[in-house]
C-alpha cells in the first residue's frame, strides 16, 4: 500500500489585490476602461514590490522544504481590494481588474512553489468580506479550476486523524497583554458549543481577516486544541490606521504540517518591515 505524504497548508489571505498598498505583479496589461482608450501597463510600486518579493521567498521556501509533502494551498478570504469605504488608495479602479492581478499573483505562486494536481495538491478559496470581494470570488476560482480549486465559505478538511477549520472571519487578534485571548476565548466557546451540539471540535481553527498574525490554545480534558490568526499581504491603508491604530500589520503566510501522528503549526513566514 502506497505510503500518504506529509501535508504542508500554505495559509494566504487577505491578499487585497487591487489596493495600492497590496500585494501587486511586476508587470500587468489590463484591458481598455474606455472605447477610446489604449490598454492600461502598470507596474509594482516600491512598496508592492517589497511584498510581492516577500511572496515569492515564501514560494522557494515551500518548494526547497516541502518538495516530498503534498501541498494544500489555502486562500483564506479577500483576494480583491474592490472599491469600498469610498477609498481611493488604489492601483486601479474596477474590482474587474483586481480579479486579474490577483489571478497573475496566484499563479505566479502556484507555479513557483510546483504546484501539481497529479501530485495530490490542492487548492481552496474561503469567501472574504462583501465589502471588498462582492460577487468576484467564484469567478477566481473558476479560473483555477484548471488547479483543482474549491470555493467555500468555511473550510473542513481531515488530514490523516487531524481536523482543520478554516474561515475568513473568525476570532479578533486581540492587542497588548490581550493578545491572543480572543482566540483562546473562541476555541472555549467552540469546545462547549461541541459539547451542546454533538460535533467533533476540530484540532485546529484558522481564522484570517485583521492582517496580525497570532496563535493560541485551549485545554481540556488532557486534550489541547489551537487556534491561529494568518497575516495579510498588504500594507496598513488609511482605513486600517484607523481600526487598528498603533498596532502592527504583519505581512506573509501561515504554515501547518500534518503527518501521521502530528500536526504542526509553524512560525508564519514574515516580511521584515522598518
Amino acid at each position: 500500500m502506497k505510503q500518504q505524504k506529509n501535508k504542508i497548508n500554505c495559509i494566504l489571505s487577505d491578499t487585497h489585490c487591487g489596493s495600492d498598498r497590496a500585494i501587486f505583479p511586476p508587470v500587468i496589461t489590463l484591458p481598455k476602461l474606455m472605447a477610446d482608450d489604449n490598454e492600461r501597463t502598470l507596474r509594482y510600486t516600491n512598496n508592492q514590490k517589497k511584498i510581492y518579493e516577500h511572496l515569492m521567498f515564501c514560494a522557494k521556501h515551500i518548494k526547497s522544504k516541502y518538495k516530498d509533502h503534498q501541498k494544500i494551498i489555502i486562500h483564506n478570504g479577500d483576494a480583491i481590494e474592490g472599491v469600498h469605504h469610498r477609498t481611493i488608495q488604489l492601483s486601479a479602479p474596477m474590482p474587474e481588474d483586481h480579479v486579474l492581478i490577483h489571478q497573475q499573483v496566484m499563479e505566479t505562486f502556484l507555479h513557483e512553489i510546483g504546484f501539481s494536481v497529479k501530485n495530490g495538491d490542492e487548492l481552496h478559496y474561503s469567501s472574504g468580506t462583501e465589502t471588498h470581494t462582492g460577487w468576484t470570488e467564484s469567478s477566481i476560482v473558476r479560473y483555477f479550476e484548471s488547479y483543482g480549486a474549491k470555493f467555500h465559505d468555511e473550510l473542513k478538511l481531515k488530514q490523516y486523524e487531524k481536523t482543520l477549520w478554516f474561515a475568513h472571519q473568525w476570532r479578533n487578534v486581540g492587542n497588548g497583554a490581550n493578545e491572543s485571548s480572543p482566540i483562546n476565548n473562541g476555541l472555549k466557546d467552540m469546545y462547549y458549543n461541541s459539547i451542546k451540539e454533538g460535533w467533533q471540535m476540530p484540532d485546529i481553527t484558522v481564522g484570517s481577516h485583521y492582517h496580525k498574525a497570532a496563535v493560541g490554545s485551549f485545554s481540556q480534558n488532557w486534550k489541547t486544541y489551537y487556534g491561529m490568526i494568518t497575516p495579510s499581504f498588504q500594507m496598513k491603508t488609511r482605513f486600517g490606521q484607523k481600526v487598528s491604530a498603533f498596532q502592527r500589520n504583519d505581512i506573509g503566510l501561515g504554515l501547518i504540517e500534518v503527518g501521521e501522528n502530528f500536526l504542526t503549526i509553524h512560525k508564519p513566514l514574515l516580511m521584515e518591515q522598518k
